[in-house]
């Protein structure tokens, strides 16, 4: 007997000598004892489903034959269906759910529970359920459910649907200036779902930036880090948002800002009256703004011609080498000696400014220094330096001639110093010294001479006028006019005076310097005196004259005092409510000594243009004769009052000196919680404390 397969094939037998009993294969038939040929199937497949024929020969010549019809069972199985799927936000999307299984199997879908079926939102397809216009409604776990009705077998397979969405740049840097020798973050900022990761390349390489030296790239926040900018990191760059629906890019330009550079700022050198060109080239990107600032001015030259002085002009030009460099120029026509001196050149540009400082030097003649004198004085044979200073660029030489003569062997005469100052030393032994001297400056650009006389001084001679000005029993005041010396003046002025019974071997001296109070003081009263004159100079003190007597009147009373007022003002203001403080000059005593002083004060009120004075309110104050100023106390604050002093000695009372003052306003109030009151009891104390302070900073003041 023998088994055939569906397409009438041999179908091996176990037994059969040379198989390999361990090794079975897919199908063979095995021989029993009893006679019986079974057929086996080592591991069943599909495709071997089919009628299989069982052939025999009985008694040699007759031919039997049987035929078993196999179908066979295939489990439900998943082919094609992913348990995690991701469609894209806004795009149509097939759910993969591929199921083999014999019978052929029925495939329905769910979705929160409810089956799923075709419409306008969904496709049910042989092997996958098509969502269109996938939303973010969308997410969540899809059931492929799969049956066959003939066994009776049912599976579900959960599909984890999790809607994608592609990144988009939200947040870019615009082009971005960038600044040479610093660092720059450069921001790109990317949504997406899953979140993106964010990269960056150089258009022009496509360098991945982030393992490129100095550069690094957050993946997460996407900013570009630049770190050192160089000049060749100009450029425009990509940056790229990517995750699994997609990659987003964007581009920017990144311009490297150069910081300014001066090259070149020369100093220069002109003659006065000239013109000339200061030249200041810089470099930078952009091309820097150059201007010019003299070191004497506070602000730079304007562009164009100044407003000041048109005869500079300051203008830009670009560099026909390079495009990065702008040369700077600033023009002087006529150019007048004030031009000399250090002047800044300024590059400026988005990057920063830089600074250079040049000179130009004006050259010029020689021209005098306005301190020189023309005449100079000796007497005595005294020796004297006769000074000449010439400025001039480059310096002068400097000689000297006396009548045109160049000075040679003279033993009283010397020169020390060539220029730019030079000094003539004169020993004037006679009057032929005493003449006229020629300084001559000179260089290249020219000489100049200038005459200087030698004079003989003198002392100085009377004076012009002596008038009594004022006298009392003490003292006497003079108008004096000393003598007129252009070249050398009057410094002094001393008087001797006598009683007139008195020689003048035992006068007194007094010296007063020129514009001072000629005043002198102790004199005797009713007592005749005699003054003479006399005008000091460099040369020394001239002979007394202008004689002049004077008789000082009888002892009597004090002069009026002085008050020290605010000069102009009708009244004086007090910076206190309650008080004011007094001061005065002591006056002349009139040949008895100042014992007291009597203040009498009152309160005053304008009525009709007119002062009133208000008798009822006043009061008087006597003051020990060594002090000078005095409180008045207890004032209404806000009033006017007027103030009388007078001084006495043992022959009186003299006249008073009046002064109108006004205390403050209002004063300060402070509340008592007790009364429910403004109490102003300590304002005074305030105005005394103040007053104390004041006293003993004075005193310190004294003491230093």
């Amino acid at each position: 007997m023998q088994w055939f397969d569906p397409l009438d094939r041999l179908i091996e037998s176990l037994n059969k000598k040379g198989n390999n009993q361990n090794s079975k294969p897919a199908r063979y038939t095995e021989l029993h004892q009893d006679g019986r040929l079974s057929l086996y199937f080592n591991s069943l497949e599909e495709e071997q489903a089919g009628m299989y024929t069982c052939k025999g020969n009985y008694a040699r010549n007759v031919q039997l034959s049987k035929s078993v019809t196999i179908d066979t069972i295939i489990a439900i199985t998943w082919e094609n269906a992913p348990t995690n799927q991701y469609p894209i936000l806004g795009e149509d999307f097939d759910i993969h759910c591929q199921v083999r299984a014999r019978p052929s199997p029925s495939v329905d879908w769910l979705f929160n529970g409810e089956v799923i079926k075709t419409n306008n939102h969904y496709i049910i397809n042989t092997y996958s359920l098509k969502i269109k216009n996938v939303q973010k409604s969308d997410d969540g776990v899809y059931i492929c459910r799969a049956s066959v009705q003939t066994t009776g077998e049912l599976q579900e397979r959960p599909i984890h649907v999790e809607v994608h969405i592609r990144p988009t740049i939200t947040e870019f840097t615009k082009p971005i200036d960038v600044i040479e020798g610093e660092n720059a973050d450069i921001r790109c900022n990317g949504t997406g779902k899953p979140p993106p990761v964010i990269t960056w390349v150089k258009s022009l390489t496509q360098q991945n930036l982030s393992i490129t030296d100095r550069f690094g790239v957050d993946p997460v926040s996407g900013i570009l880090t630049i770190t050192n900018v160089k000049r060749e990191d100009s450029g425009e760059y990509q940056c790229m948002a990517t995750n699994a629906a997609g990659t987003a890019t964007a581009t920017t330009q990144i311009n490297v800002i150069i910081k300014p550079k001066i090259m070149e700022f020369l100093n220069k050198t002109v003659v006065e009256g000239k013109s000339v060109e200061i030249q200041c080239k810089a470099f930078g990107r952009p091309p820097p703004k150059v201007s010019f600032r003299k070191f004497t001015l506070d602000k730079p030259y304007a562009d164009g011609a100044q407003s000041e002085d048109d005869r500079i002009i300051v203008r830009n030009e670009p560099d026909n080498m390079s495009s990065d460099v702008t040369i700077g120029i600033l023009s002087i026509t006529d150019v007048l000696t004030d031009n000399d001196g250090l002047y800044e050149c300024v590059a400026e540009n988005t990057g920063g400014v830089a600074y250079m400082n040049g000179h130009l030097t004006v050259e010029f003649p020689p021209s005098f220094s306005s301190t020189m004198r023309n005449v100079t004085w000796s007497w005595e044979s005294k020796p004297i330096n006769l000074t000449c200073e010439a400025e001039s660029i480059p310096n002068a030489t400097i000689r000297w001639t006396l009548h045109e003569q160049k000075i040679d062997n003279d033993a009283y005469i010397q020169q020390f110093g060539n220029g730019p100052i030079s000094n003539l030393q004169i020993r004037p032994i006679d009057r032929r010294y005493y003449t006229h001297y020629k300084c001559i400056a000179m260089n290249t650009h020219g000489t100049r001479e200038r005459m200087i006389e030698l004079r003989e001084a003198a002392k100085p001679g009377e004076l012009l006028s002596v008038k009594m000005a004022e006298i009392t029993a003490t003292t006497i005041r003079f108008d004096l006019q000393p003598p007129i010396h252009p070249d050398l003046p009057v410094t002094t002025i001393t008087v001797q005076y006598k009683e007139e019974l008195h020689t003048w071997q035992n006068a007194k001296n007094k010296t007063w310097s020129i514009g001072t109070l000629y005043v002198i003081e102790g004199l005797k009263p009713q007592t005749p005196y005699d003054f003479r004159f006399a005008g000091r100079n460099e040369v020394g003190l001239g002979n007394f004259g202008n004689f002049h007597r004077e008789i000082t009147p009888g002892r009597t009373v004090p002069k009026d005092p002085r008050i020290l007022t605010t000069p102009g003002s009708e009244y004086e203001q007090s910076p206190y409510n309650h008080q004011y403080e007094l001061s005065w000059v002591t006056p002349p005593d009139n040949g008895e000594p100042i014992d007291k002083y009597l203040i009498k004060y009152c309160q005053i009120r304008r009525v009709a243009g007119e002062w009133d004075v208000i008798q009822e309110t006043c009061q008087s104050i006597d003051v020990k004769s060594q002090r000078t100023r005095q409180f008045l106390k207890d004032l209404k604050y806000d009033t006017f009052y007027i103030v009388e002093l007078q001084a006495h000695n043992v022959m009186g009372y003299g006249k008073p000196g009046y002064v109108k003052i006004r205390t403050a306003r209002e004063p300060f109030s402070i509340h008592s919680e007790s009364t429910g009151t403004e109490d102003y009891s300590n304002a005074g104390d305030t105005c005394k404390t103040g007053v104390a302070i004041t006293a003993a900073v004075m005193l310190l003041s004294l003491a230093i």
